[in-house]
């Protein structure tokens, strides 16, 4: 690294380059320790293996060399690292990315080392949502360009293009029925990973022991329906998974209850809650911020009907 760069930048980059060789290489053993625990990115490997990380990078877009743009702030203890492949050379010679293939690696701080915490497949300055992702996929296919691997990336945020789960993590009886469930229902690998974080939450604070894990199962698909402001129903669901909706009703309200869920659950929820710059506001004045939106609340329909194949 260069002594001209920040010293965020120097201590970040060589951890970022490595990140992308073992991706580059698929080397799993290089991959897992730039890996943050228990993080978006650590979670996602370990659910789905390289496959959500090699796309998030447009690695599925072959180029054989990249660069790191540039370098940011995220927050405390947090950084943002850019990502884009060299496709040629300026007249000075100086490499020339592809700015449509550009992805932003959030890294955090674990003890002293730097590790990858995230990929989001935008620049660090304009980060895309799965509800932009899903925006973007329909206005494609509306063109008729859904079908172009550009748009591959989109699709694993939102589902729209489903990966095999190739990770070696192991999951219980009611994961490995969600999670196959919220597969052919087409949820995105960002709520599948929630969607395992939530239970095993839940599972360590009820320790639940007399259950049937179809019940369970079902009520974990409908508490992410629920998180993602999707239309379908308790009936639904438990047609797929065979149980009745009321079964449903029961479990996932339990589930609610010993978690404190809300509509925009940081720990669980996709979307950003709308209200938290005035609830930060109202904080800093020493005043009560309104109470948090019951799970629930404002549901409507997928926004993009598309699968990628």
């Amino acid at each position: 690294m260069s002594d001209q760069l920040p010293a965020y930048a120097q201590e970040t980059g060589p951890v970022a380059r490595s990140f992308v060789r073992a991706l580059k290489e698929q080397d799993e053993r290089a991959i897992a320790p730039t890996l943050m625990p228990d993080s978006e990115a650590d979670w996602a490997f370990r659910l789905f293996g390289m496959g959500p990380l090699i796309f998030l990078l447009y690695m599925h877009l072959e180029c054989d060399d990249f660069v790191l743009p540039r370098f940011g702030r995220g927050g405390r203890a947090e950084m943002l690292v850019e990502i884009g492949w060299v496709t040629g050379e300026d007249g000075d010679g100086r490499a020339v990315f592809d700015p449509r293939r550009v992805s932003t690696v959030t890294m955090r701080q674990d003890g002293q080392a730097w590790r990858v915490a995230d990929v989001n497949p935008a620049p660090l300055d304009a980060p895309v949502t799965v509800l932009q992702a899903q925006d973007v996929l329909r206005q494609v296919v509306e063109k008729g360009r859904g079908g172009e691997a550009l748009w591959f990336p989109l699709g694993v945020l939102t589902g729209a293009f489903q990966l095999k789960r190739l990770g070696k993590e192991h999951l219980d009886d009611v994961e490995n029925l969600f999670v196959e469930g919220m597969e052919a229902s087409e949820f995105g690998v960002p709520e599948v990973v929630r969607a395992v974080r939530l239970w095993r939450e839940f599972k360590h604070r009820a320790e639940p022991r007399h259950r049937r894990p179809d019940v369970y199962g079902a009520a974990v698909e409908y508490i992410m329906v629920l998180f993602g402001f999707y239309g379908d129903s308790q009936a639904d669901i438990g047609q797929r998974y065979g149980v009745s909706a009321s079964s449903i009703s029961s479990k996932w309200r339990e589930i609610e209850s010993v978690l404190g869920l809300s509509q925009f659950d940081a720990r669980y929820s996709i979307h950003q809650d709308p209200g938290a710059g005035l609830e930060a506001m109202l904080r800093q004045r020493g005043e009560e911020p309104p109470p948090p939106v019951p799970l629930g609340t404002g549901r409507g329909g997928r926004s993009y009907d598309v699968t990628i194949t």
